[in-house]
């Protein structure tokens, strides 16, 4: 069938949905373009109506002391010490710490930072997962939160994550003219031994 045609089709259906209903025309609409798209070719029977889960919001509270004797002049450092992954970092935009050991099925992360712009007020991390064949990684949906550049501490805890496999977090801030300093840790860890590792990105 021609693209002219399947869009027509898509069409005819969403009048008809209308005009078959005096109930909740809105939800018989969607529910006919999904139904005539997957008929058509557009969407797959198995993908699902739900969209990513909703952006978490790092909570005011919590307090960083970075260890005695680590470095955190440079532009990015990350370094494990006992259960803990701490992050410091200066003058950046987007980068990624070594690989870690997940402990459990959750960790609890809490950040800082500070950033000369007036307008982008909030900086991220997100936590992806590295294939057991150790050639890609891959985003752990739901993991992203967002923390404010005000230079206090906040914290929320992630959850989604394997006992025993190995994770990386990535720090990032959506500026293409400024820059964030700060400092992060990650509680949860369950080895000292931190990996780095070339991978490809999905």
């Amino acid at each position: 069938m021609s693209l002219k045609k399947r869009l027509a089709a898509l069409a005819m259906a969403g009048v008809m949905a209308l005009s078959l209903t005096a109930c909740s025309p809105k939800e018989m609409l969607s529910n006919a373009i999904l139904s005539t798209a997957t008929l058509l070719g557009f969407r797959s029977a198995d993908d699902g109506d739900e969209d990513e889960a909703p952006e978490k919001v790092a909570e005011s509270g919590g307090s960083i002391t970075f260890p005695e004797g680590m470095e955190t002049s440079s532009r990015f450092v990350n370094e494990v010490h006992g259960d803990t992954l701490y992050i410091s970092f200066n003058g950046i935009q987007n980068r990624s710490t070594d690989y870690f050991v997940a402990g459990s099925d959750s960790v609890t992360i809490t950040g800082y930072a500070t950033t000369d712009s007036a307008t982008i007020n909030e900086f991220k991390a997100a936590i992806w997962e590295l294939s057991e064949d150790r050639t890609q990684t891959s985003y752990v949906q739901g993991t992203t939160v967002y923390f404010p550049t005000g230079g206090e501490c906040s914290t929320a805890t992630v959850s989604g994550l394997t006992p025993g496999k190995m994770y990386k977090v990535y720090v990032s801030y959506d500026s293409g003219s400024y820059y964030i300093t700060g400092g992060m840790t990650v509680t949860g860890i369950g080895s000292e031994e931190m990996t780095t590792v070339e991978t490809d990105e999905d």
